[in-house]
């Protein structure tokens, strides 16, 4: 997959907004998904809670009060005329689904209160600062990632009671009417260990095990998949919970631990996360930014915001741009703010390059084509090789700095010869500048320096096909 995130309250004031031109733009750019951010109806009290903080924000799209698209960007009946454009342009249509909590005024809360975790001093230490009032008069935690403060805007739901895993199951099947998949937000707080540990850690097992004898992802996923098969789950994950919650049957799982590799600049633990076994990596969902983390620009210079990207869109997977990343945009917006601070000008070289590696990667060896990473003879760098029966195709970057400059160091692309069967000599093409060299094996090895092909100083990548001569 290749997702091109939206902010939808920032990105425009309808779903009428988002036209057929724009989501066949996208469509010929080599995505074949769009994820609006944000679609349903924003909680009263999360917005009036959002202005303590700042008198422009507009409450969390995450503090959902029930399942409604936004009226405030025309509804349901605009949101499904929006997905049929998509649907015509090619491109499927992802929607967030918040399974650890609801907002702290949702109606689901004076429906049915046990849907949520309440005072039991029996099951948890508890703090004041953890918990609200209600104006049922039922005290409520706050839902909560148990590394951060708790979200004062949200409620926490109970999936020990079967009731609530019904409940949002439901609400899965019902958006599976409306949108091709759901971006599961912080998927790994409802897994019952974790659950157990935060919200029951002084209850019996035999009580726990009674009331939550399985996970609700593999019910929920199974659930929905025997009505819709081809229905996506992606799950926002940490913690090391990729592998479990691909095994309850997620079709991605954030890969967050290679961004935070390439922030690091560290080329060996970039080495390390590529070294997954292949099924893991066609399972991970690669990014530089999103709307979470902070702006590739702000982080990378361009140099190394586009080797970045040049990697995520190489490796077998899913790849996910964020908008405004293509731009080198800076400002990073919290959730609840719906107007940027800042009026920047965007990066029309940078969109171009971005432009560019999205259809050079779009081709069908990128797609199905085998994974291998190589040694280049390179400190610092990845190399990494993509084969399929008609092309074999090598990306090269400097991750690490170093004290070399990337495009004049000579790299050892001998695995690129011998995975073509070439012995003597092979044709080289930078498929970036379609310049195209011959090069002769010298002392039993292929060397390629990039500027021989056309890769100038300060780029920091290049993509190469070989061939046989």
């Amino acid at each position: 997959m290749r997702i091109f995130e939206i902010n939808t309250r920032v990105h425009c004031q309808s779903f009428d907004d988002i036209t057929e031109d724009e989501v066949t733009a996208l469509a010929e750019l080599g995505f074949d998904t769009i994820w609006p951010m944000g679609v349903w109806e924003i909680s009263k009290g999360a917005r009036r809670i959002s202005k303590v903080v700042s008198e422009d924000w507009e409450g969390s799209p995450y503090a959902v009060p029930h399942y409604k698209f936004n009226k405030l960007l025309g509804g349901k009946d605009a949101f499904t005329a929006f997905a049929r454009r998509a649907h015509k342009a090619g491109l499927a249509v992802i929607v967030d689904f918040v399974s650890n909590h609801m907002a702290l005024d949702s109606p689901w809360i004076d429906e049915q209160a046990d849907l949520f975790i309440t005072s039991f001093p029996r099951a948890r230490k508890q703090q004041t600062s953890e918990f609200f009032l209600h104006p049922s008069g039922e005290v409520l935690a706050f839902g909560r990632d148990p590394f951060f403060p708790p979200w004062n805007d949200t409620a926490q739901l109970d999936y020990t009671n079967p009731a609530t895993r019904e409940r949002m199951m439901d609400t899965l099947l019902w958006i599976s009417q409306y949108a091709d998949g759901v971006r599961c937000d912080m998927a790994m707080l409802v897994l019952r260990d974790y659950f157990r540990q935060q919200w029951y850690p002084l209850a019996a097992d035999d009580w726990v095990k009674a009331r939550m004898p399985g996970e609700f992802w593999d019910e929920a996923i199974n659930t929905v998949k025997k009505r819709r098969p081809d229905f996506k789950f992606i799950a926002e994950a940490y913690w090391n919970q990729e592998p479990y919650l691909h095994a309850l049957g997620f079709d991605l799982c954030y890969e967050k631990k290679l961004l935070d590799a390439l922030v690091a600049r560290n080329a060996a633990q970039v080495i390390e996360r590529l070294m997954q076994d292949d099924a893991t990596l066609r399972a991970s969902l690669f990014f530089i930014e999103n709307h979470d983390e902070a702006r590739a620009a702000a982080i990378f210079n361009n140099a190394e915001n586009l080797a970045a990207a040049a990697l995520i869109l190489a490796l077998p997977g899913a790849a996910l741009i964020h908008e405004g990343q293509m731009e080198g945009k800076r400002e990073k917006l919290p959730v609840q703010r719906i107007k940027p601070l800042y009026d920047e000008a965007p990066d029309l070289a940078l969109r171009q390059t971005y432009e560019q590696l999205l259809r050079l990667t779009s081709a069908d060896v990128f797609k199905k084509g085998t994974f291998s990473l190589f040694d280049s003879r390179v400190w610092g760098a990845v190399a990494c090789l993509r084969q399929d029966a008609e092309r074999t195709v090598g990306y090269l970057a400097q991750i690490s700095e170093a004290w070399h400059k990337f495009h004049s160091m000579a790299f050892d692309i001998t695995p690129l010869a011998r995975a073509i069967g070439a012995s003597q000599q092979i044709a080289v093409t930078n498929l970036m500048t379609a310049s195209s060299i011959r090069i002769e094996e010298q002392d039993g090895a292929f060397k390629l320096q990039p500027e021989r092909i056309g890769v100038g100083e300060g780029t920091q990548f290049c993509f190469i096909a070989v061939a046989t001569v």
